[in-house]
C-alpha cells in the first residue's frame, strides 16, 4: 500500500497528497475487520483449551 500510495496516488496532488502511512493503516484496518468477520468462530474444543490454559496463570 505504501508503494502504491507514494508512487501512483500521491503524485495526483490535492487532498491525496498526504503521508502514505495513514492510508496504509486505514487499508490494513479495513482488511483486518473484513477477515475477522469472514473467519469462522473457533470450535468449542479450542475455546475450552484456551480457558484451561488461561486459568493456569
Amino acid at each position: 500500500m505504501v508503494f502504491v500510495w507514494k508512487f501512483i496516488v500521491r503524485p495526483m496532488g490535492g487532498l491525496l497528497d498526504i503521508y502514505e502511512l495513514l492510508p496504509a493503516f486505514l487499508v490494513g484496518l479495513a482488511f483486518h475487520v473484513v477477515v475477522s468477520l469472514l473467519t469462522a468462530e473457533p470450535s468449542q474444543e479450542i475455546k475450552d483449551e484456551f480457558d484451561r490454559v488461561a486459568a493456569m496463570k
